[in-house]
């Protein structure tokens, strides 16, 4: 059985991804600020906040120890929104997105990176950055392109696993309505994004993938 790693496990992306995931036989560990919320799903969870090293550090033990020191699909899904001007933006607001969109996912590559082999398929929820560049994003613009630019120089770094930006519109999901505009027709559904990554680690992709 193939065990997957999903951090963000309790948001709408990650939800989708343990239902598909455990229904095509896999073994899912879940990272969650809250673990509770995801009570009755077929993850294994752990309840870790994604901006502290030290719970980030725990996490990976838990997930090493779960595990047997193997993950071969690892998945970064979490992620804020703010909707508001940037002069307005307070100091705490934009490291609350920037923690959850870019220092989370930097904290679990540097702590749980190891539990990747080679061959192994790390996935990161990206963004359309140039479709987002809008208006009251501004701080969800910046994390977003931040997330880009480090997935980018991942890839070149660590060649011998498979590393993947999953650049994605809008989605169904509880963060989309912190946004300051209507959900966009045509949005993703977090099922349509879970189902373009199974497919993707099945196909073997590697680098960007637009949805």
């Amino acid at each position: 059985m193939q065990t997957a790693l999903i951090w963000g496990a309790a948001g709408g992306i990650g939800r989708a991804l343990i239902e598909i995931l455990s229904k095509n036989g896999w073994r899912v560990l879940g990272i969650a600020r809250d673990a509770t919320a995801l009570s009755g799903t077929a993850a294994e969870v752990y309840s870790a906040d994604l901006a502290r090293d030290a719970d980030m550090a725990a996490a990976a033990l838990w997930a090493a120890q779960q595990s047997d020191g193997v993950v071969h699909l690892w998945v970064y899904a979490a992620g804020d929104m703010l909707g508001k001007p940037l002069a307005d933006t307070t100091p705490a607001e934009w490291d609350r997105i920037l923690s959850a969109n870019v220092t989370g996912a930097h904290l679990a590559v540097t702590h749980s990176l190891a539990l990747v082999p080679s061959g192994g398929h790390l996935v990161f929820i990206g963004a359309y950055v140039d479709r987002i560049m809008l208006p009251k994003l501004g701080a969800y613009a910046a994390s977003k392109a931040a997330l880009d630019a480090y997935v980018t120089v991942l890839g070149k770094e660590v060649r011998d696993r498979r590393i993947t930006n999953v650049r994605v519109g809008a989605v169904d999901t509880p963060l989309w309505r912190k946004a300051p505009f209507r959900l966009p027709k045509g949005a993703h559904t977090p099922a349509d994004v879970a189902a373009a990554v199974l497919r993707a680690h099945t196909e073997g992709h590697r680098g960007n993938l637009d949805l």
